[in-house]
């Protein structure tokens, strides 16, 4: 199920700990145990795929890097990245907690022209911090932690298949993660090189709280508590 909403999201922390306002298109798609709310002016619009609690995005065609050295220009280099404060946010469903980790995988193909001074890399790292969500807003714990990897190809051409794993700790109730995604082509000998990344995702783990009781049930616990300390007074002080 997706729910396209106005959301306010991307800036720097504030001082009572939420995300300072600046407007951005957000969807929410459902996952197994945790709710995604995605940030579409960065992702784009129904670019997500949701497997259990992991999550996989469409990445900017214009990381996509083609170049061809030899001639007039036997040595160049190039570079692209994408970047958000607030890429993703994470929210536990009920009876749930996040915990403070994630994978990664960044996918997509190469293609290495042969010399010793070419290259093609990628690279999507990033901040998850944990926190609460309350009435469509993230706020920060203080709790953060750095994730993501990179990977260079020197040569051939093939998948690009680069995971990184941050184990999780702790148990939350929200997770925000900010991103940057680069990708970089460097040619020092002729030849056409190019590095497509496509694809990026977030796998999290969920696991099931012990329920709190509302307050309503524990004034009815303790109501029944006092009715049968009641009962059992009288029961005493009955004549035998």
């Amino acid at each position: 199920m997706k729910v396209n909403l106005s959301y306010l999201l991307v800036g720097a922390l504030a001082a009572a700990g939420a995300i300072a306002p600046a407007q951005a298109k957000v969807v929410v798609v459902e996952g197994a145990h945790v709710r995604f709310f995605y940030d579409t002016d960065f992702w784009g619009a129904g670019a997500a795929v949701v497997n259990g609690d992991s999550i996989t995005f469409a990445a900017d065609p214009g990381l996509t890097i083609t170049k061809t050295a030899g001639g007039s220009r036997p040595t160049l280099s190039s570079s692209a990245q994408t970047s958000s404060a607030s890429a993703l946010t994470v929210v536990a469903k009920s009876g749930y907690r996040v915990g403070l980790g994630v994978d990664t995988v960044i996918g997509g193909n190469y293609s290495v022209a042969t010399g010793s001074n070419n290259s093609v890399g990628v690279s999507g790292t990033g901040v998850l911090t944990a926190g609460n969500f309350r009435n469509g807003t993230f706020f920060s714990n203080g709790t953060s932690a750095a994730y993501g990897g990179d990977g260079s190809f020197t040569s051939g051409a093939g998948v690009i298949d680069v995971t990184d794993t941050l184990a999780a700790t702790g148990s939350y109730r929200a997770l925000q993660a900010s991103l940057l995604l680069s990708s970089s082509l460097v040619l020092g000998a002729p030849g056409t090189s190019k590095v497509a990344p496509t694809s990026y995702q977030y796998g999290f783990s969920a696991a099931q709280v012990a329920a709190v009781p509302e307050p309503a049930t524990y004034g009815m616990m303790l109501g029944g508590l006092v009715l049968l300390g009641m009962v059992a007074r009288r029961r005493k002080n009955a004549p035998k």
